[in-house]
């Protein structure tokens, strides 16, 4: 039998036990939550999974104009290049020029086109005060964002044009994919459109995001710097397109 002093001996002993799995407990629990912790920081930090992204892909193959295409030239007037980007502390938005462009008809179906767009042109909206939205802007054109000054135009040059079927009305009715160049470097983009012909002319809308460091706009990126804090930029942009184009 156990006396008084082995009692309390084992007890002890057990308590210690218990305190130090309990102690391993814990720590493997923290471990975990800091993991996931990390992970969601760092998901945060490049702009996370986007529902709006862009499929980004190798160059493609771009398509041929069909011999009995319709041209349609693109309104610059009436068309608009529109971005959003956001960071920690907030978010900025505004318009890009178009230079030139135009859209490939076959009986009142688009199935190519090419855009110009006029990287000198990029308008800042959300700022009022003309120093702060020139500063943004000047930072925008700057080698640190897309070097206008060595690169003032960018394209996109569509190669293939599917129609969805079956699709409710006001939805994206096209997947379009083409090839998009930005500072001299050229990928493949694919996204969703809504296009339709109206009165004779055509329109196109679309709406994506895009991870801006396929471009080497790395600037203020959580994927290649640290500790930018307060400073940090998402990785993904978000870009609006409302194309109108007529004869």
């Amino acid at each position: 039998m156990l006396t008084r002093r082995n009692e309390l001996t084992y007890l002890n002993q057990l308590n210690f036990k218990l305190i130090t799995i309990n102690k391993k407990r814990v720590m493997k629990n923290l471990k975990l939550f800091t993991v996931i912790l990390a992970g969601t920081f760092l998901m945060a930090a490049c702009g996370g999974p986007s529902e709006k992204a862009a499929e980004i892909s190798e160059r493609l193959e771009p398509g041929e104009r069909p011999e009995n295409a319709v041209v349609k030239n693109i309104d610059m007037a009436r068309s608009t290049v529109a971005w959003e980007g956001t960071k920690v502390t907030g978010r900025h938005d505004g318009t890009i020029g178009l230079s030139s462009g135009e859209l490939y008809i076959v009986d009142d179906q688009i199935v190519g086109g090419n855009i110009v767009i006029d990287m000198t042109q990029i308008v800042v909206l959300d700022i009022e005060d003309p120093g702060t939205n020139a500063r943004l802007r000047g930072h925008l054109e700057s080698d640190d964002f897309f070097s206008v000054a060595t690169f003032p135009e960018a394209t996109f040059e569509m190669a293939n044009i599917v129609k969805r079927e079956n699709v409710a009305e006001g939805e994206p009715n096209y997947t379009i994919s083409g090839n998009l160049t930005i500072k001299g470097i050229t990928h493949g983009v694919t996204f969703p459109a809504h296009v339709h012909m109206e009165n004779g002319a055509m329109t196109a809308r679309a709406d994506f995001d895009l991870d801006r460091t396929m471009w080497d706009v790395r600037f203020g990126s959580g994927r290649f710097f640290d500790n930018l804090g307060d400073n940090l930029i998402h990785d993904n942009f978000n870009m609006k397109l409302d194309i109108v184009a007529v004869n």
